[in-house]
C-alpha cells in the first residue's frame, strides 16, 4: 500500500529524543499519584524546561490582564482593571482586523507590533536603528528558525547545506535541523571556561565539515541555553569576524537576553559598532520569543526574528515562507506588543509591573547561586556557573556500574539517572544527551526560576537521590574522559556525536557565499501568492491618512473570516478564555458560573494551573485530546474515537478538478484520470478532499463518500479529509456526513483498512476564531510505527495552550440547563440563519449580473463565482504579468474598495476565471459589498462592450 507506511527519509531522519520517555514517565507517575497510588513523595515537581509558570511563578498582571479584555472587550466596562490596562487593550484592538483577536493577520505579523519590536529594539541597542520591514513574527522563536533553515536547506551528500551548532545546544535543535533536511555541524562549547565559544573550535568544525557538507551557517545561543554562558563583546566580535571571513549567516538566538545577571549586548549592537566592512555585509537573523524568564508565557507561542543585511530578493522568499506557514496566534502578538513596551513611570500599572520583574530577577538571580553551590557541592557533581539564563547544566561523574547498567538497557546513563531520580523522589529533570555532546559525558539540565521553597525541596530530593546513588556504588579508581584521549583530538560527527579520528588531511574548497541568497530550490519554487492583502493593507493605510478615495473603507471578503467583517464571536469561548488567562476573574459575579467553572477545570488540565506553561505535549493536552474524542463519537453516532489517535496543533491545512457544472462535485471519472494522468510523473500517494467543499460549498451525500473511499482502498492513497465546515450545512436536503463514520460504516475490508486523516479547526462558521490558530487531527489506520514519525514532527514545538481551550469550549458546549446555554444557542442560530440567507441573497445577486454566473452553496463560508471576462481584459491581465481574475480583483480594491479573492489562488487554470467571497458578515455589510461588486462590474463592462 503506496501510503504513510513509506516515511519521507527526512522524516525518517528526525531523531527521537530520549525527552520523550521521560516527559511520558512523569506523566504515568502523576496519573499514578492522582489516581491514590503510593509513593515516597506527595507530588512530582518538574523542572526540566523553561517554563516557569508551570514550576509555580506567577505571570505578569498587566500582560494577562490587557490581553483577557482584547478577548472579552466588554471588561473595557470593569473599573476593577487599571485604566491604563483597558486603554491598552483599546488601542491593541484598533489594530487588529475586525477590531478582533478572532481575525486573520498578516503572515509576517500585524504592522503595528513589528513596528513596536523594531522601536523596542533601537531602544535595547542604545539608538542602532531597527526597522519594521526586517521584523518577522512567527509562532515562536523555534519556527522562525525553522522557516530560516528551510530558506537554507538545499543540496544532497557533500552538497547539503550544513549549520554549524554549539554542544550542548538547545534540546530542539537537533530534531529542527533533521526536519528541515540540513546537517548538524557541532562545535564544542569549552566547559572549564564556562562553556565559552571558541574560536579555534569553530575553525576546527568547520575545516572538519568541508567535503562532507556545505556550511552556510552558524547557530549561537547567547544567553547560553542550556549553559547559562554569556558572551562579552570580544567574544562577539571574534564571531562576527568568523562568520564574515568564512561566508556563512549568523542566527542568533538571543531569548534569554532579559535575565542577565551582568550586562547584555545583542550581536545586531555590535555588529553595527565594528567596521563597515562588517556591519553592511554580515547577513545576520537573531530571535527573541515570549518564553523569555521574565514573560515566561511559554504557552502563548510567539516570538519574532529580525532580519539583517539579507538581500531583498530573499526576503521576498521568507515572506513566501510566512504565507505558506501557519500565522501568528493573535494573543502571541499582543502579548509581544506588551513585553517590549511595558508600562511606563506614571502608569497605574507601572509599580505593580516593576514589582513583579523585580521580584523574577531577585528569584532568578539568588536561585541560581544556591543551586549552584549546592550541585558542586555534591559528590560526583560539578557545575559551572551561570551568568544568564534560566538553567544551570551540572556535570555528572557516574559510577561505571550505573554506565554499564544504561548500556545494557539501552539508553544514556544520563537519561537512567533522570528515571530513578522521578521515581525515587519525584523530580522531573532533563538529561544531557539530548542537548548533544560525548556519550561519555553525562549531564543534567534543571531550570533555577522556580518559588525559592521549590527550588529547596527539589534540591533535597535530588541530594538525597545522588548520595544513596553514590552510597549504592562507592568510588574507585575511576577515570573520567575529557575531549583530549591518548593525545589525540576528539572530533565531532555530524549527528552530534563524537568519535575518535584522525582530522581531514586536505581542507576543501571554500564554497561561494553562503548565505541565503542561495535559496532552497524548493522554496524558490513556491508559487507567490497574489498580494491582494497587501493592497488592501495598502489601500487602508492611505485611506487612514485622509487620501482621497471613492469610499469610506475598505470591505475585506476573501477569506473566512467572519470577525473580520464584523461577525460577533461566541460569548461563552471568549468568556472562558478570559478568565483562564486572568484567573481572578473567577471571582467575578458579573461572569456566569458555568463559564467560571469550565475555566477552572481547563486551568487545571494545564501546567502549573497556568495558561502561560508548555502544552503537556507536543500533541497536545490530554483533557482536550479527551473532549475532542468524546465529541467525535457523539458526532459520529457512536463510532469510537480516541484520545491517542488527537493530534492538536496551530490550525488545520494532486491536481483534481471539480465539475462546476454539478455543483462542485467529486466526479470519479476525473479521480481516475488525474491519478492516470500523474503516474508517470510523480507518485500518487494520497487524496485530499475538502468537505464541505472549501471554497466551493458543495456537500458530499454517502454515495460519494462511499465512492472516494473505495477509490482510495484500491489505488493504495491515504484520504486527509479537511472537514472544518462542518457547522455551516445549510442547503436544502443536505446534512454532514464525516468520512470517519461512513467508513466505519462499510464493513471490515474498508474501516480496518483505509488510512485516514481528518482535519477540523477552531476556524470553523461557528466558532471563527481564525486569529486563534488552533486545530487537530484524528490519525485512522495508520500504521503506529509511522504514527511515530508523525508525532515526532512535532516534537520541535508544541502547539500554544490558549487555541487549545478554544477548541475544548467549542466541542463540549454549553448544555441545555446550564446558565450559558441560552445565550450560546442564540448566538449559534444568529450565525447560521445569517449565513443561509446571505448565501442565497448573493447567489442570486451574482447570478443576475451579466458576466458571472454562480453555483449555488450547500455548506461553507464561501461563494465561488465565475467571472466571463471581455477579451481586452485578459489581453490586458497578459501585458502586465498577471491573472486576469488578480487583475479584476485589484481594480475592485482601488475603485471600490471591496477585497475579495482571486480563483486563481484556489488553482483554477487560466480559462477559467474565478472571485471567492466570504458571506459570513452582517446583512448590511454584504449589501455594501453587492452594491460596489455591481456599479464596479457594470462600469467595466461598459468599458468593454
Amino acid at each position: 500500500m503506496s501510503s504513510l507506511q513509506q516515511v519521507s527519509p527526512t522524516v525518517r531522519g528526525i531523531r527521537v529524543s530520549p525527552h520523550t520517555a521521560l516527559q511520558s514517565l512523569a506523566a504515568h507517575i502523576t496519573q499514578e499519584i492522582t489516581q491514590g497510588a503510593q509513593k515516597p513523595f506527595k507530588e512530582l515537581i518538574d523542572i526540566n524546561s523553561c517554563s516557569p509558570h508551570q514550576a509555580g511563578m506567577k505571570p505578569v498582571s498587566f500582560v494577562r490582564q490587557v490581553l483577557a479584555v482584547c478577548l472579552y472587550p466588554q471588561l473595557l466596562e470593569d473599573k476593577s482593571l487599571p485604566v491604563d490596562v483597558r486603554l491598552r487593550a483599546q488601542s491593541l484592538l484598533e489594530v487588529c482586523p475586525g477590531g478582533s483577536v478572532g481575525s486573520y493577520t498578516a503572515s509576517s505579523g500585524m504592522p503595528h507590533i513589528r513596528q513596536s519590536i523594531a522601536g523596542f529594539i533601537t531602544r535595547r541597542d542604545g539608538g542602532v536603528s531597527s526597522y519594521a520591514k526586517d521584523i518577522f513574527i512567527s509562532a515562536g522563536s523555534q519556527r522562525g528558525l525553522m522557516l530560516l533553515v528551510k530558506l537554507l536547506a538545499r543540496g544532497e551528500g557533500v552538497t547539503r547545506t550544513g549549520v554549524l551548532t554549539p554542544l550542548p545546544c538547545p534540546h530542539t535543535l537537533p530534531m529542527l535541523l533533521d526536519e528541515a533536511g540540513v546537517t548538524s555541524v557541532p562545535y564544542q562549547l569549552t566547559e572549564e571556561r564556562g562553556w565559552a565559544v571558541d574560536l579555534d573550535e569553530l575553525h576546527r568544525a568547520l575545516k572538519t565539515a568541508r567535503g562532507h557538507c556545505e556550511p552556510r551557517a552558524i547557530y549561537i545561543s547567547n544567553p547560553g541555553n542550556p549553559t547559562g554562558h554569556v558572551q562579552d563583546r570580544k567574544s562577539i566580535e571574534e564571531v562576527i569576524q568568523f562568520a564574515a571571513a568564512e561566508r556563512l549567516l549568523l542566527l542568533v538566538d538571543e531569548v534569554f537576553q532579559d535575565s542577565v545577571y551582568r550586562q547584555f549586548i545583542s550581536y545586531k549592537k555590535v555588529l553595527f559598532e565594528m567596521d563597515e566592512e562588517y556591519s553592511e555585509t554580515v547577513e545576520l537573523v537573531s530571535f527573541h520569543s515570549l518564553s523569555s524568564p521574565c514573560m515566561g508565557e511559554c504557552g502563548l507561542r510567539a516570538g519574532f526574528m529580525e532580519a539583517i543585511n539579507m538581500d531583498p530578493e530573499v526576503m521576498q522568499y521568507l515572506d513566501i515562507l510566512l504565507d505558506t506557514d501557519i500565522s501568528t496566534p493573535v494573543t502571541g502578538q499582543l502579548a509581544l506588543d506588551l513585553m517590549v513596551n511595558p508600562p511606563k513611570p506614571g502608569d497605574p500599572s507601572y509599580d505593580t509591573y516593576t514589582q513583579e520583574i523585580l521580584l523574577a530577577r531577585a528569584t532568578m538571580s539568588q536561585n541560581v547561586q544556591r543551586a549552584w553551590q549546592f550541585l558542586d557541592g555534591l559528590p560526583g557533581m560539578s557545575c559551572q556557573p551561570a551568568m544568564g539564563g534560566v538553567y544551570l547544566y551540572p556535570s555528572l561523574h557516574l559510577p561505571p556500574e550505573i554506565t554499564e547498567q544504561a548500556k545494557s538497557l539501552e539508553v544514556e546513563a544520563d537519561v537512567l539517572y533522570c528515571q530513578r531520580l522521578l521515581q525515587e523522589e519525584g523530580v522531573f529533570l532533563a538529561a544531557g544527551c539530548q542537548h548533544g555532546g560525548a556519550t561519555d559525558r553525562h549531564y543534567l539540565r534543571l531550570c533555577v526560576l522556580v518559588p525559592p521553597d521549590t527550588l529547596e525541596e527539589v534540591l533535597a530530593r535530588l541530594g538525597s537521590f545522588h548520595l544513596r546513588l553514590m552510597d549504592r556504588f562507592p568510588p574507585a579508581n575511576r577515570v573520567f574522559n575529557y575531549l583530549i584521549t591518548c593525545g589525540r583530538e576528539t572530533h565531532l560527527e555530524f549527528t552530534g556525536r563524537l568519535s575518535l579520528r584522525s582530522p581531514q588531511s586536505e581542507e576543501s574548497e571554500q564554497t561561494e557565499m553562503t548565505s541565503v541568497q542561495q535559496v532552497n530550490p524548493r522554496v524558490r519554487a513556491i508559487r507567490a501568492p497574489t498580494n491582494l492583502q497587501s493592497l488592501a493593507a495598502r489601500v487602508t493605510q492611505q485611506d487612514t491618512q485622509g487620501a482621497e478615495k471613492p469610499f469610506k473603507k475598505v470591505i475585506d471578503v476573501s477569506s473566512g473570516d467572519p470577525h473580520r467583517t464584523g461577525m460577533a464571536p461566541i460569548s461563552f469561548v471568549r468568556q472562558v478564555l478570559a478568565v483562564c488567562l486572568y484567573p481572578e476573574l473567577l471571582e467575578e459575579e458579573s461572569l456566569p458560573l458555568d463559564v467560571r467553572r469550565r475555566a477552572q477545570r481547563l486551568l487545571g488540565a494545564c501546567g502549573g494551573g497556568s495558561v502561560g506553561s508548555y502544552s503537556a505535549s507536543s500533541c497536545g493536552i490530554p483533557h482536550v485530546q479527551k473532549s475532542i474524542a468524546e465529541f467525535i463519537t457523539r458526532r459520529d453516532d457512536g463510532v469510537s474515537s480516541h484520545p491517542e489517535d488527537i493530534i492538536l496543533s496551530s490550525g488545520s491545512q494532486t491536481a483534481l478538478s471539480l465539475t462546476e457544472e454539478g455543483g462542485w462535485a467529486v466526479d470519479l471519472e476525473e479521480l481516475h484520470q488525474a491519478l492516470n494522468a500523474a503516474r508517470g510523473h510523480c507518485e500518487p500517494r494520497a487524496i485530499y478532499i475538502s468537505n464541505p467543499g472549501n471554497p466551493t460549498g458543495q456537500v458530499q451525500d454517502r454515495k460519494t463518500i462511499e465512492k472516494v473511499i473505495q477509490f482510495a482502498a484500491t489505488e493504495g492513497l491515504v484520504l486527509l479529509a479537511e472537514e472544518v465546515y462542518q457547522d455551516s450545512v445549510y442547503g436544502q436536503d443536505k446534512e454532514f456526513i464525516s468520512y470517519k463514520k461512513v467508513l466505519f460504516e462499510m464493513g471490515q475490508m474498508y474501516a480496518e483498512n483505509v488510512e485516514l486523516i481528518s482535519f477540523h479547526s477552531i476556524s470553523s462558521a461557528c466558532a471563527g476564531e481564525c486569529g486563534l490558530r488552533g486545530g487537530y487531527m484524528e490519525v485512522i489506520n495508520v500504521d503506529p510505527a509511522v504514527n511515530k514519525y508523525l508525532r515526532n514532527m512535532q516534537a520541535s514545538s508544541s502547539p500554544p495552550v490558549l487555541p487549545q481551550l478554544a477548541l475544548e469550549a467549542m466541542v463540549n458546549p454549553p448544555t441545555p440547563g446550564d446558565l450559558s446555554h441560552k445565550t450560546y444557542a442564540q448566538e449559534i442560530l444568529h450565525t447560521q440563519t445569517t449565513l443561509s440567507q446571505n448565501a442565497q441573497r448573493a447567489c442570486d445577486f451574482l447570478n443576475g449580473l451579466p458576466g458571472i454566473s454562480c453555483q449555488p452553496a450547500m455548506a461553507g463560508v464561501f461563494l465561488y463565482p465565475r467571472l466571463h471576462l471581455p477579451p481586452q481584459m485578459t489581453e490586458e491581465a497578459k501585458i502586465l504579468g498577471v491573472e486576469a481574475d488578480v487583475l479584476y480583483c485589484q481594480r475592485l480594491l482601488e475603485e471600490e474598495g471591496v477585497c475579495l479573492g482571486a480563483g486563481c489562488e484556489n488553482g483554477q487554470d487560466d480559462q477559467n476565471y474565478h472571485i471567492r467571497l466570504c458571506v459570513l458578515a452582517p446583512p448590511a455589510t454584504l449589501e455594501e459589498v453587492l452594491a460596489r461588486l455591481r456599479s464596479f462590474h457594470l462600469h467595466l463592462l461598459h468599458r468593454f462592450p
